[in-house]
């Protein structure tokens, strides 16, 4: 009995290379679906960065031209500001050449009206004493003195008229060099005003191209730390898409070895099926101590016949986490448990029987139970990969030294 146990054990694996190959499709599928997503975001952030890198290029651009604007008013600013020393030094000359006028018209002012004093004080004397006039000219000592003596009286005269004309044309010269003066005074300082006007605006517009650098410089800053951590994320992304593809590549060598494997027991399988088809061997008959197995789901139906999928049945019960009874008296020979096919129970009614039931939940016997017929021994719905409310039977029947499994529909 041992021996039909351990074959019984081994024969009930087979299925599972069904399941296993439907299991690695489906972490196929999970990392090809986890390397979509990566790539997709790999792919955004690629754009992303590619959108910060324009950005920043449009940015450089904007600096580089508003500091040429900058460099360019900074030139102009400083050809007003010399204009402007030069103006305030033409005009700081101009001014000292106005008080230097000032001045000679001061002391010809001055020099005129001594003049005009003494000849005053002249006119006066001549006028009371008329005869005084001719007085030097009495005096003489003889002709050649009175001569030299009247034309002196008359070159005092005339050399008095003379230079009073002469102190006033001066004069009138010197004051219009100075309205002259004034006025040229007056247009460098109403220019260098206009100057000082025009660098002030100028001082302004560069403060304010100023201001608008400053805040492209914060802005590029901002963008070039949001391309660092793009950058980063993207090489996130593609280390982790790089351990997807690896991953995606040994799960499908795996799949691939796993389908060869299941093309190649199919083709065992279909050619078995054709040697049986070829020669119909009718199943042998149970022991007599057993007579007919009871129906090991309660109002289920067979839903898949023994063969299509493998060596099984697969019976479908009027609900998830139907019971599951003994088909027929015996004892429990074994309990396994593999997470896609749930428990498994099989029990061994005579030395050439044995049944078994696959998706069961935590079953209600134990190893070395005896059973009854129509006994519950579980419920369904304990497997990943089958469904809640279908179960997988097997009848093994041992002849001589072989163990098969039989279609249990012969022994209801």
């Amino acid at each position: 009995m041992g021996r039909l146990l351990l074959l019984v054990l081994l024969l009930l694996l087979a299925p599972a290379w069904g399941q296993d190959l439907a299991a690695q499709e489906k972490r196929v599928q999970d990392l090809e679906a986890q390397a979509a997503r990566a790539r997709a975001l790999e792919e955004e952030a690629a754009k992303r960065i590619q959108a910060l890198n324009r950005e920043l290029a449009q940015i450089s651009q904007r600096l580089k031209n508003l500091l040429g604007e900058k460099a360019a008013l900074e030139k102009e600013i400083a050809r007003l500001e010399a204009e402007r020393r030069r103006l305030k030094q033409e005009t700081a000359r101009l001014e000292e050449e106005v008080r230097q006028t000032e001045a000679r018209i001061a002391k010809l002012e001055k020099d005129l009206e001594a003049l005009r004093e003494r000849l005053q004080a002249l006119m006066v004397s001549l006028h009371r004493e008329r005869a005084g006039r001719y007085l030097p000219l009495l005096r003489a000592e003889s002709f050649t003195d009175l001569a030299v003596r009247a034309r002196w009286v008359g070159y005092i005269s005339r050399q008095d008229t003379a230079l009073v004309k002469t102190l006033q044309a001066t004069l009138k010269a010197l004051r219009e060099e100075k309205a002259r003066l004034e006025l040229l005074v007056q247009s460098l300082t109403a220019k260098e005003a206009e100057l000082a006007e025009t660098q002030q605006a100028l001082e302004a517009k560069r403060r304010g191209l100023e201001a608008v650098l400053a805040e492209l410089r914060r802005e590029e800053a901002g963008k070039k730390a949001l391309l660092r951590d793009a950058l980063e994320e993207r090489a996130q992304l593609q280390s982790r898409l790089a351990e997807l593809q690896k991953r995606l590549l040994e799960e499908r060598q795996r799949l691939k070895a796993l389908q060869e494997e299941a093309e190649r027991r199919r083709r065992e399988e279909e050619a078995r099926r054709a040697a049986q088809a070829s020669v119909v061997v009718p199943p042998p008959p149970l022991p007599a101590t057993v007579g007919r197995l009871a129906f090991p789901v309660p109002g289920g139906r067979i839903a898949v016949p023994y063969g299509k999928e493998g060596p099984f049945q697969v019976i479908a019960a009027p609900a998830p986490g139907s019971p599951v009874q003994a088909a027929a008296d015996g004892y429990v020979a074994g309990v396994l448990y593999l997470p896609n096919l749930g428990y498994t129970v099989m029990l061994v009614h005579t030395e050439e029987l044995a049944t078994v039931y696959t998706n069961l939940q935590a079953p209600l016997v134990q190893e070395g139970d005896r059973v009854r017929q129509g006994q519950v021994i579980g419920y369904l719905g304990g497997g990943l990969l089958i469904q809640p409310n279908e179960l997988e039977f097997r009848v093994a029947l041992r002849t001589g030294d072989t163990t098969r499994f039989v279609d249990p529909s012969a022994y209801y």
